[in-house]
C-alpha cells in the first residue's frame, strides 16, 4: 500500500501536471495501486457507517465542500466511468456501465439518507472490485489510450485516477463529518 504522504505529493504534482498522469501511474506497482484503492475505499466506508441522516446532508454555509450525501453519489455515479475505461482497456468481456459519468460533478445528489448511502456504497464497492479483479490480469500493459482530459491512459493510469477521485472525495467526508459535528 502506498502511505499517503506519498500518494498525495504524487497525486498532486500529476494533477498540476508538473508530471503526467501515465508518468505518475508508471511510478508504483499495480498492486500497490489497487492495495491502496481497496484501503482508501475502506476508510470511506467508515467514515459513514456512524452518521445520521442530519450528518450525511449538512450542507456548510462556511465550507467549500459538497455534503456527504454529495460526495458519496457523486462517487458512486463516476465510478461507472472508471469501470468502462478498466474495461475498455482490457480484453474482459464483462457488460458495461449504460449510465456513466461524462463531466465533473455528474450524480452528486442531495439529501439522501446515510443508510441508503451505505448499501449503495457497498453495491458500487463490490462492483468495482469485481471489475478490477476480472481486468487486472487481462489487459496489455502497453496499451495506451489518449483521453482528452487526462492525457495518455494506460491500465494503471486509470486505476491511479479511480483512487485519486477516490482520495480528493475522502479528504471532503471527512472535512464535512467534522463539519457536521460542530455545525458550521
Amino acid at each position: 500500500m502506498i502511505s499517503s504522504d506519498i500518494l498525495n505529493p504524487l497525486i498532486l504534482s500529476a494533477f498540476t501536471k508538473e508530471i503526467t498522469w501515465l508518468e505518475a501511474s508508471a511510478r508504483h506497482s499495480l498492486d500497490e495501486l489497487i492495495e491502496t484503492f481497496y484501503s482508501t475505499r475502506m476508510r470511506t466506508h467508515e467514515m459513514i457507517n456512524d452518521l445520521t441522516d442530519e450528518q450525511v446532508s449538512h450542507a456548510s454555509k462556511v465550507h467549500p465542500f459538497w455534503s456527504i450525501s454529495e460526495s458519496i453519489t457523486h462517487l458512486i455515479h463516476t465510478q461507472g466511468f472508471y469501470h468502462n475505461k478498466l474495461l475498455d482497456i482490457s480484453t474482459s468481456q464483462m457488460p458495461h456501465i449504460v449510465e456513466a459519468a461524462r463531466g465533473f460533478g455528474e450524480g452528486a445528489k442531495q439529501n439522501i439518507p446515510a443508510k441508503d448511502l451505505i448499501v449503495s456504497l457497498n453495491a458500487a464497492t463490490e462492483r468495482i472490485q469485481t471489475v478490477i479483479e476480472q481486468t487486472r490480469n487481462a489487459h496489455d500493459p502497453e496499451k495506451i489510450e489518449k483521453s482528452p482530459a487526462f492525457g495518455l491512459c494506460n491500465y494503471k493510469t486509470w486505476i491511479l485516477l479511480l483512487l485519486a477521485h477516490e482520495v480528493d472525495h475522502l479528504r471532503q467526508i471527512v472535512a464535512m463529518k467534522r463539519v457536521s459535528r460542530t455545525g458550521e
